[in-house]
């Protein structure tokens, strides 16, 4: 690249477009989402030769795309703490901005949702914590700059 290149030549240009994971139960995870988090399942697809479905769940600028195989393994219990594996290379957790950490935590602790931790000001100095999916899939929940 050469000094004379526009910024925007720069690099490619993006906005964050899903994530993708494995649930044991669609049925149970999509009830997950869209009770506690307010995703709307936008459509359930099923899978060639009965192989399993595929649910796309949907914020106005988010998509999770989520799987459930007929023959599904098992969340690794050595990974099941987001902050124990930080040293294997992969994907660690996704996480979800709130307006107020408080009131989603005790939103979520009424809900009966599995806690990884309480809420700590994180590495980035904005408040976060660590709850569980139904298949113990680690989710952030942060404050920080413009919260919703």
């Amino acid at each position: 690249m050469t000094s004379e290149t526009n910024k925007s030549e720069m690099y490619v240009e993006f906005s964050l477009d899903h994530i993708a994971i494995s649930v044991s139960n669609l049925d149970v995870s999509i009830d997950f989402y869209t009770e506690l988090f307010g995703f709307t399942c936008e459509r359930i697809i099923e899978m060639p030769n009965k192989a399993g479905r595929i649910a796309l769940l949907k914020k106005p600028d988010f998509t999770i795309e989520m799987f459930q195989f007929t023959d599904v393994l098992p969340f690794p219990n050595d990974i099941n703490m987001p902050l124990n594996d930080l040293k294997v290379i992969g994907v660690k957790h996704f996480a979800l901005r709130v307006k107020d950490i408080w009131d989603a935590a005790t939103f979520l602790k009424k809900h009966g949702v599995e806690f990884v931790n309480d809420p700590v000001i994180g590495a980035r100095g904005f408040n976060r914590f660590f709850v569980k999916d139904p298949d113990g899939i680690p989710l952030e929940l942060t404050e920080g700059p413009g919260s919703v």
